[in-house]
Formats: C-alpha cells, structure tokens, sequence
C-alpha cells in the first residue's frame, strides 16, 4: 500500500524529521534505519520519505486540502506484514499528534482522504472503498489517541 501523510508542521526541518526518526524507534521497538540524514526511515513494516523542502505541487495539495501544507510523508506500507504495520503507523500518527499537534491529511491511492485533523478535531472519512473501511477499524482510529468525528470528506 502506497500513502502520503501531509503535514502542517511548525517545527524546523531536521527537528521534525529527528522526532519523527525517535517516534518511529519508539513505536516499532525494533531497528529502524535512516538514510538521507534521516530523511529516508525504514523499518520491517513500511519505509517513510520525508519531504520538507521540494514537495511536488505542494501549492496544488495545500489549496486541495485547504491548509498550509510544509511536509509530505510518502509511505510505501510493506503487504506482508499489512495488519501489523497499519497498526504501527496508526502509533505513530498518535505519536506524533501528541508530541507537536499538527494539522495533517492522511490519503492513500494520492487522492483518497482516510482522516484529516484540522484544528483540534480528527475527522475520519465516511466515503471509503469496501477495502479501506475493512482495514480502518475502531481499533485502528483510537490509535491515534484523538477525538475524532465521522464525515464525508472529498476524494
């Protein structure tokens, strides 16, 4: 499964990836190696490329979503080890929402809202494939540690 996680992000580059790299350790208990001076993490359930400085269309994805989008997170999630690593990467969404609070839009398949979190609310999207309502499930959601509405959001 390929999916992009955006982010409104007020901290500097090397902080945000450097804390994104102890959040990841944190929540995979296991070796997570980074490339790129840690902009490239990898880990047996999925890999993360962060882009802090030359995000392609960014100006496109921020009027899209309708924030002021500084990062992109492309994630390529590993099929053999899918329920797993949705689970982990759902952590450490969590994560990453308590340790800075960002405003952030997480799609898949480049266009398909699963959530976005605006302000202090997480919306989770009503109109999903039988697919991602299959593998978004309330287990999966409370992970991210937020109260969180359900809405339809635009694909």
């Amino acid at each position: 499964m390929d999916c992009t996680l955006f982010l409104v992000s007020n901290l500097d580059q090397e902080t945000l990836k450097k804390t994104i790299y102890h959040i990841m350790c944190s929540a995979v208990g296991d070796k997570v190696t980074s490339y790129d001076n840690v902009s490239t993490l990898s880990c047996k359930y999925f890999t993360f490329f962060i882009e802090t400085e030359d995000i392609i269309g960014v100006d496109d994805v921020r009027e899209e979503y309708g924030l002021g989008i500084n990062t992109e997170i492309r994630i390529q999630l590993f099929g053999k080890l899918f329920e797993e690593g949705l689970e982990m990467l759902f952590k450490i969404f969590g994560s990453i929402l308590m340790a800075f609070n960002p405003d952030m839009v997480f799609v898949e398949n480049g266009t398909d809202q699963i959530f976005r979190k605006e302000n202090a609310t997480v919306i989770i999207n009503t109109k999903l494939d039988q697919y991602q309502k299959k593998y978004l499930s309330n287990k999966i959601i409370t992970l991210l540690r937020t109260p969180y509405i359900f809405q339809e959001l635009p694909n």
